[in-house]
């Protein structure tokens, strides 16, 4: 992780795992597109914001959505890590912004290093279209032996849009709970 992070331009951070998720033992990969504020401690002039770390215990709505849908799929935190296709803030401090192609190509060496560190992983969920995406052109490019699960992302916005997108999510991770033996 931290060879990651010093390859990162200046202004760039990555946020740490979870350490109450299941860290390099995790069998379950969630994969979203990049991390919002409430995970990277972005500077604003008054204050820093965030935990700093990927977690589904952060205080956002996405992170309380994977939480939930989550415990009703009765698949362990202890067994998953949450990651970005892109691992490092895209925006200002007042507005996020979704990753490209540039950056979702930029950050595959650094999906790379962190699928490397994960020898037990069986299950990826890419979440979202451009977490999709990014997973898509990874697998081309390393192949993994891996089963994938694509799936919505579980924004707030994708739930008012999409009525059937939180049972589809959750049905997902009943599926990845099943495959890992933990429903």
């Amino acid at each position: 992780m931290e060879k990651l992070r010093g390859r990162l331009g200046d202004g760039e951070a990555v946020p740490w795992f979870d350490p109450a998720s299941g860290g390099i033992d995790a069998r379950s990969l969630f994969l979203l597109e990049a991390p919002g504020q409430k995970s990277m401690g972005v500077e604003t002039e008054l204050r820093r914001t965030g935990s700093g770390i990927i977690s589904i215990d952060n205080d956002d709505p996405t992170a309380q959505n994977c939480w939930t849908l989550r415990a009703e799929a009765g698949l362990s935190y202890r067994l998953s890590v949450h990651w970005n296709v892109v691992p490092w803030y895209l925006g200002t401090a007042d507005r996020i912004a979704p990753p490209g192609r540039t950056e979702i190509q930029r950050a595959a060496p650094f999906l790379h290093e962190v699928i490397t560190l994960l020898p037990a992983l069986e299950v990826v969920v890419p979440m979202g279209r451009k977490a999709q995406a990014g997973w898509a052109a990874y697998q081309e490019r390393y192949t993994p032996k891996v089963h994938t699960l694509p799936t919505w992302h579980p924004s707030p916005r994708v739930f008012a849009s999409r009525p059937t997108a939180r049972r589809e999510i959750r049905d997902v991770l009943e599926h990845a709970a099943q495959l890992l033996d933990t429903a």
